[in-house]
Formats: structure tokens, sequence, C-alpha cells
């Protein structure tokens, strides 16, 4: 696999400059094994804040639409080590997802690695649907897409649970292909867990003021926010939609 295949980040509301010598490793494996590589970097900050997280299920949407035959999505925070394989290692009949567990034991989806095919488009079209549904508290994170992806792939016949070495949020013995500095035992940077209090406060005030913007320009502002900060990226970067 080594043509139709698009890699892609998203690193708003700070993380693009907190995070850029992961994203350049990003770029970097992309670049070795002939994948196109797309980071999301634009707006700088977003009015949902840390739920942008949504926006990797409406881009992959969006990718697997107009024809790439996968889709691979590395969170901002994640290292791609330089000897990663290519893609094509991983791959079985008839599996569609390709997920890592964390140190909880469930789903990770700060790496996903996705073929396109019609089952797997519908189930990340229901998971948009479902978004502000409830789910069981034994799936639940807090916040953001990954208690859904959790809940929805957990007895998803054409998912395939990848070796952790693909996504190692935990183990810093390990020799790992994408290590991923996720809130857990691989972030124990003083400095990085105090940048991300302060984006995470910053990112919480410039949503309450553009709120407050909103209702005093706009007497029935549009309620789907992630369906314009979506529209508004695929103006901005044509990866998503070339093949």
């Amino acid at each position: 696999m080594k043509h139709n295949v698009l890699v892609f980040s998203i690193a708003l509301n700070g993380y693009q400059w907190l995070y850029k010598d992961c994203i350049a490793s990003h770029r970097r494996y992309a670049d070795r094994h002939g994948y196109t590589y797309q980071v999301v970097t634009r707006p700088y900050a977003t009015s949902i804040g840390v739920e942008c997280c949504w926006l990797k299920i409406t881009l992959m949407i969006e990718a697997l639409d107009n024809g790439y035959d996968a889709v691979l999505f590395v969170d901002a925070d994640a290292y791609v080590q330089s000897h990663a394989p290519n893609l094509s290692s991983v791959l079985l009949p008839d599996k569609f997802i390709y997920l890592a567990k964390s140190y909880s034991g469930r789903y990770n989806s700060g790496v996903m690695l996705i073929k396109n095919h019609s089952q797997v488009r519908q189930l990340l079209n229901t998971i948009i649907t479902a978004r502000h549904q409830p789910i069981l508290a034994e799936n639940d994170v807090g916040w953001g897409e990954n208690g859904h992806i959790i809940e929805y792939t957990k007895h998803c016949q054409f998912v395939s649970t990848l070796n952790r070495s693909w996504n190692n949020t935990y183990d810093p013995d390990l020799n790992d292909y994408i290590r991923h500095f996720s809130f857990g035992p691989l972030r124990t940077n003083l400095w990085l867990n105090l940048s991300h209090k302060v984006l995470a406060r910053l990112t919480k005030l410039f949503g309450k003021f553009h709120a407050l913007t909103e209702m005093t320009s706009q007497p029935n502002p549009p309620k789907d926010k992630l369906t314009q900060l979506t529209a508004l990226v695929l103006l901005r970067y044509s990866e998503f939609g070339r093949v």
C-alpha cells in the first residue's frame, strides 16, 4: 500500500506549536512510504475547544468518500519513529478499522487506521450522528470522541486490534513505532503538563468569548459547530478531497 493513502493529524488551539516535533515525524513517515500527508493547523483556535477532536471523524469520512483506499490518523502528540513500517504490514482480510489499546485496556483513538469500505463509512457516520447521545459509563473517557469509538467498535467484526507498538501510551521501554504522549504514564514532563493546562484554559476562555460574540451578533447562531468547522477546514485543505 504505497499510493492513495492519506496520513493526517489535527493540531489546533496551540498544539501546532507545542507538538511541532511530533508533527514533523508524521510528515517524514508519510514521505518515506509515499503517502499523502496533511496536518490541519487552521483555524488556529476553535470555539469548540477540545471537542474539535471530533473533526478527525468528519475528515476521515470526507477522505474515504473522495476515494482514498486508506486513511491513517495520528494525534498531534504522537511521535512516529523512523523504523515504523509500511501500513500494509498490519492489514488483514475483512478487517477495515485498526486500533490499539491504551493502558486502560480500551481502544485509544489517537491512532486510527481505516480501510475504505462501505461498512466503515456507515459506522463513522453513525458515530457522528450519535455524538450527542450518552454512552455506557464503562466506555466513557469524559470528553471527545474516544468514548464513542470505544462503544461502537467494541463488538464490531471488522475491527482489528493493533499491536500496542503502533500506539504506545504507557510503556517507556517498548521498542514502539508510535509513541503517544497523551494523558498517562508517558506524559511526565512537568513543562508539557503545565503547557497543556494553560492551553486548555485559554481554549475555554476563547470558546466563551466566541459564544458571547455570536449571541451579540447573531440572534439565532447556528448550532452545529462541528459541521461549520469541517466545512471551513475543507475549504482550506484540499488534500482530503484529492486522490
